[in-house]
């Protein structure tokens, strides 16, 4: 365990300096010890290009015996380069120009139909980049700064503003130019400054992983939050899928069975007062539907698995546990969320009457 950490450690410091040699800032970065030790968070470290290191350390360069190239000129005109590159790539490809196989991104497939694999994505025209673009954000200091921070960073919020305390912001917190301000007190400020949008830190992580902005109105301070769902689920046959909607069979049939219950509760109260009235009590008798029908498919399987292999015969029915265990646990879900709906459903209709 002690060797993983020390390569791990090592690998994580070779990617930084590589990022950060890259656009030509200085690894690692120096830590500011009065910001640190006031809660600053990430504001507290001090973020230097290497020209200006160099101008900062005359002596140092002096003494140093090697020459050096002065790459002035070259790091000035970089941007354009760049520009250039960049509005090459963007270009769609002339006549007679076709694209490449090693342009092309893989595909990875599964040997299991069930299975769909994550497919890789082109980052440089995700538009999830820019997915707070736009977007003047002040957070409150009572919510986690440093990782929204580093969230609302890496998708392109325009600007982002903190408590003095946590670091150096644009913009002051009763500044008019922010749009969307991040607390998590449980109520709205005290203070509320007209065309602003205050939501709760969930907010921004539900829009990271719908990869849009989601609608503020359901992250109001105080409101009861939408569930938190992961991104990472599998949406194979017989997994539960929490954002898919319910039969509607199985809601009529749950509709369906509440009637019969109304009906047998009334059905018995008559009988009651008819008896007590002295009167011959008929019990109405419900005609029942009979559902029955043959499943030729499974007759088909069963034949197919009498001509197959011992060793195939007992994959397959691994594969028909596993399958029966999932499809158990998924109507076990979709049964309590359905037992929640009807329980809002009824809540509303008392609210109403």
């Amino acid at each position: 365990m002690l060797t993983f950490l020390e390569f791990y450690q090592t690998f994580v410091s070779f990617i930084n300096y590589r990022l950060y040699t890259s656009i030509n800032l200085v690894y690692p970065p120096k830590l500011d010890i009065d910001k640190d030790e006031a809660g600053a968070g990430l504001a507290a470290y001090l973020i230097q290009s290497i020209t200006e290191q160099s101008r900062d350390q005359p002596a140092q360069a002096a003494s140093n015996p090697l020459p050096v190239k002065d790459t002035t000129k070259q790091l000035a005109s970089l941007p354009s380069k760049i520009a250039s590159l960049t509005a090459n790539d963007t270009e769609s490809p002339s006549v007679g120009e076709t694209v490449t196989d090693e342009d092309a991104l893989d595909v990875f497939t599964s040997a299991d139909p069930d299975t769909i694999l994550p497919q890789p994505t082109d980052p440089t025209r995700s538009p999830t980049n820019s997915l707070f673009n736009g977007l003047h954000i002040y957070i409150s200091r009572e919510t986690p700064v440093d990782d929204l921070t580093f969230l609302l960073l890496a998708f392109g919020v325009s600007s982002l503003s903190t408590d003095p305390t946590s670091g150096p912001s644009p913009y002051a917190e009763s500044d008019p130019r922010i749009t969307h301000q991040i607390c998590d007190r449980g109520k709205l400020p005290a203070n509320i400054i007209p065309g602003r949008k205050y939501v709760q830190p969930q907010w921004v992580v539900d829009s990271i992983n719908r990869g849009q902005v989601l609608d503020v109105s359901l992250y109001v301070p105080g409101a009861e939050l939408p569930p938190h769902l992961s991104p990472f689920v599998e949406k194979r046959n017989w997994k539960y899928d929490p954002e898919a909607p319910l039969d509607v069979e199985s809601e009529s049939e749950e509709e369906e069975e509440e009637e019969e219950e109304v009906d047998d509760e009334q059905e018995h109260q008559r009988l009651v007062v008819s008896e007590a009235a002295g009167e011959q009590a008929i019990e109405k008798k419900r005609k029942k539907k009979v559902i029955s029908a043959v499943d030729e498919d499974k007759e088909a399987k069963e034949m197919a698995k009498i001509i197959m292999s011992n060793k195939n015969r007992r994959l397959l029915d691994a594969m028909e546990y596993g399958n029966r265990k999932r499809k158990s646990e998924t109507e076990k879900l979709q049964s309590r969320k359905r037992e929640l709906q009807n329980e809002e459903r009824k809540r509303k209709k008392v609210k109403l009457s």
